[in-house]
């Protein structure tokens, strides 16, 4: 026979096993194909996170400059003032160049509608080191590092505005300072893929000095420094500047921070979430549980392919008795599996084809060209390689151990281990899977309606920016017939915006001395009728009221207790400023921590002042009200419609607090939709994959069953007997799930400030529940065999 005929023989052989054992087929296909397409999309998303502003030239040495600033709730910022670029230059010598820039928002009024585009002011540096070309026009106004009302418009936005690049010359307003600015230059852009993008460059500030904290920072290191030898340096000679200012005689300021440009996505804090549907760490989850997924899916076709190789067994060795090398056999067996995986990899295409808009719309992921699609392709091609590899390996010892000695059964032991090891591995990933999707499910439940020490539903603020009376507004509002309490615009709201300053104390009392690290506080406005909008409770002493003076203020007792006060202590007590000419503040009342930040954050030490001591603020305050459930897209609708008609080249600012907060958890959200699927996946796997198992072991039992039907045994004995092995297995794989999952979770839960105590009872629902699904599975096909004739069965042996 021809090595064609050959070959065809063995794809023919191949096909009608694939059609005989149809159910392990699908059930092995399909869970290649989920988790080749699960592992590929996460890879690519990885790579496009891992890419950003990689276009620069020596991108790999960009660095970006950061303080250690704990304002308003954080832990460092990347704004730095002017004079810090040239300093680093000067006193260190690994560092080439650098550059500087400020970044704002440029509101254009466009069809009666607000845009807002993003707008970056480069320093003369900026210019020099990073890619900005001009395309059209003149853009020495740039570099000539003077005030100028001219600006420099990319070619997508000048289409965006104006339907055209022929734009020189032309005027655009920016609305929210009522400025006009003339078009000097069509320049080149950076697409969106960076985290700094721009529709417009003009000129900065002009602040050179060391006190105003604008600019961001990039310094280029000379090629093979040592970053974090150079970090070191820099901290060890903190420059004095940096740590006092004509403002505060103490900024608190004490380290550097560097991080890679190319890097920033991956760095906690820098990306604001509003920006980014899922934090970078939880994608490298996602794309660790698309690899545990293929791990199932490989590692259960695997045990299949083996328990239909033993029941070959015969063939295999009167095929060797006819002349058949260890080669021929070899590739007959694994024509079987690449037959397999080019169906998955079929299958899997066409997933990664059908989901790709759905991802691209939910990761935020803009110019994606062929090329990183490609890469899609790669991954997949890569894994299946990689397991084709392993498994040829595998069944060429495999059949030359089998093989050996021709007549020889092998030990049947071995492959009963394996099939357990099989459905163990199958069930404790399966089990691990759902116990961490309950787990989230139930913190961010926790997170959400349970010690909030707020109510945030229902609850929404407006604003409409610059010269608006706010208080003519408010009356708009409460004629909404959805609209049910108004407060007057005297507040900002307290998820959408939260303090509007922070100052930093270094005293209190009861201490000697001053702190050596001054603390950072929030200051929120408030009033009595502020803490009744919120339902907030008070602990101790009195709310502040529009009685109060300006030193007069509540604070949460999170921050009493970090003074070493409870809540009826704290009361009466003084926090000092760093600037000790200021009157210390003296605490009237302590409130119950509320839920106003990120849930992943510590709680920032908090006061609230009252805001009738100032009212210089209320021209930027908002008009706080509630609203009936149900209504909150209608109230947006109408409230929009009228600014629109109304004031259209003001920018409109409209928040729902209920979505405000339900921003902080899209990262946990989305994480949870991504292992709930994987749950039902892993599911999917396992209890049909314990399904063809159970297929195959029934089929080499028959005898076995038959025989013990003939000696008295029921089909319940029968039942009992295949139930009871599976029962240890489950056992086995619960008492390997649930600590390995309990463990990982609680240090999930650490990172929150509201935790959930995990009982009892969610882990005995998943045992029940999967056992459940096990019995269901296996009954079926047990019973059917455990009800054949013994007679015809044995005959048939």
């Amino acid at each position: 026979m021809s090595e064609k005929d050959m070959i065809a023989h063995y794809l023919k052989i191949a096909w009608r096993n694939l059609l005989k054992y149809r159910m392990q087929s699908v059930v092995s296909i399909l869970g290649l194909a989920v988790g080749l397409a699960c592992f590929a999309l996460s890879a690519f998303w990885i790579h496009y996170e891992m890419t950003y502003d990689t276009f620069h030239r020596d991108a790999d040495r960009l660095y970006l400059v950061g303080v250690n600033d704990d304002s308003f709730g954080g832990s460092s910022a990347s704004f730095t003032p002017y004079a810090l670029g040239r300093y680093l230059k000067e006193h260190y010598s690994e560092i080439e160049d650098y550059c500087l820039f400020e970044a704002e928002t440029f509101f254009v009024l466009k069809d009666n509608r607000m845009v807002e585009l993003p707008m970056l002011l480069p320093d003369t540096t900026a210019l020099r080191m990073l890619d900005i070309r001009a395309l059209e026009g003149d853009e020495s106004f740039l570099r000539a590092g003077t005030t100028d009302n001219r600006i420099a418009i990319t070619e997508k936005a000048a289409k965006q505005l104006f339907g055209t690049t022929d734009v020189i010359g032309q005027t655009v307003t920016n609305a929210n300072w009522n400025k006009e600015y003339t078009i000097g230059a069509v320049v080149s852009d950076w697409g969106v893929h960076t985290n700094f993008p721009y529709a417009f460059l003009g000129n900065g500030s002009g602040r050179t000095g060391w006190d105003d904290y604008t600019y961001r920072t990039l310094v280029k290191v000379k090629p093979g420094t040592d970053v974090s030898r150079l970090l070191e340096k820099m901290n060890a000679h903190f420059p004095e500047e940096l740590t006092k200012s004509r403002y505060q005689e103490n900024t608190g300021l004490t380290r550097f921070y560097l991080e890679p440009l190319t890097g920033l996505r991956a760095t906690e804090g820098f990306i604001l979430k509003n920006n980014q549907t899922v934090q970078f760490r939880y994608i490298t989850w996602f794309a660790a549980v698309g690899g545990l997924i293929i791990v199932c899916a490989f590692i259960n076709y695997l045990t299949i392919y083996i328990d239909r190789f033993r029941t070959r067994k015969r063939e295999m060795v009167l095929r060797q008795v006819c002349g058949a090398g260890l080669r021929s056999l070899v590739t007959l067996l694994c024509t079987d599996f690449l037959l397999t995986v080019l169906a998955a990899l079929v299958v899997g295409m066409v997933l990664v084809e059908l989901l790709m808009p759905i991802f691209l719309r939910y990761s935020l992921i803009q110019d994606a060209d062929y090329s990183n699609y490609r890469s899609i392709l790669f991954y997949i091609l890569s894994v299946s390689v990689v397991m084709m590899a392993i498994v040829v390996l595998w069944v060429w010892l495999f059949q030359k151990r089998s093989l050996h000695g021709n007549m020889h059964t092998g030990n049947a032991l071995s492959g009963i281990a394996w099939r357990k090891g099989s459905v163990i591995l199958q069930l404790t990933v399966c089990m691990a899977f759902i116990f961490c999707t309950v787990a989230m499910q139930l913190q961010l439940h926790h997170l959400r309606n349970v010690d909030t020490g707020m109510d945030y539903r229902g609850r929404a603020a407006v604003s409409i920016w610059m010269n608006v009376d706010m208080n003519v507004w408010a009356e708009k509002i409460k004629a909404l017939p959805m609209v049910t309490e108004v407060i007057r615009p005297a507040y900002w709201p307290l998820l959408g915006e939260g303090a509007y300053s922070s100052f930093l104390i270094d005293g209190y009392t009861g201490m000697e001395g001053r702190l050596e690290q001054p603390l950072t506080f929030d200051e929120v406005l408030a009033g009595e009728e502020f803490f009744r909008f919120y339902d907030m409770q008070l602990l101790s002493g009195e709310w502040v009221s529009a009685k109060s003076e300006y030193c007069q203020v509540n604070i949460m007792e999170s921050t009493a207790r970090r003074m070493g006060w409870n809540p009826e202590e704290a009361v009466g007590k003084q926090l000092f400023f760093v600037n000790r000419e200021q009157e210390p503040m003296t605490v009237i009342g302590v409130v119950k921590d509320c839920a106003y930040k990120s849930p992943t954050a510590e709680l920032p030490n908090t006061v609230f002042v009252n805001t009738d001591q100032m009212k210089w603020m209320h021209a930027r305050c908002f008009v706080l009200f509630k609203y009936r459930p149900g209504t909150w897209d209608e109230c947006r609708r109408r409230i929009e419609e009228m600014q629109r008609a109304e004031l259209p080249d003001r920018k409109l600012f409209l928040y729902s607090e209920e979505e405000r907060y339900n921003d902080y958890l899209k990262s946990e959200d989305a994480l949870s939709s991504l292992l709930g699927f994987s749950s039902l996946v892993c599911i999917f796997i396992s209890i049909f994959g314990i399904y063809s198992l159970v297929t195959l072991a029934c089929e080499r039992r028959r005898k076995e069953i038959a025989i013990r039907k003939v000696n008295g045994a029921t089909v319940s004995n029968i039942l009992t007997l295949f139930f009871r092995e599976y029962a240890l297995l489950l056992v086995v794989s619960s008492l390997v799930a649930f600590p390995a999952a309990w463990w990982v979770m609680r240090r999930w839960i650490e990172h929150y400030n509201r935790q959930v105590e995990i009982g009892f009872l969610p882990f005995l629902l998943i045992f029940v529940g999967v056992a459940f699904c096990v019995a269901a599975c296996i009954g079926h096909r047990i019973w059917k065999t455990a009800n054949e004739n013994p007679a015809e069965v044995i005959k048939s042996e």
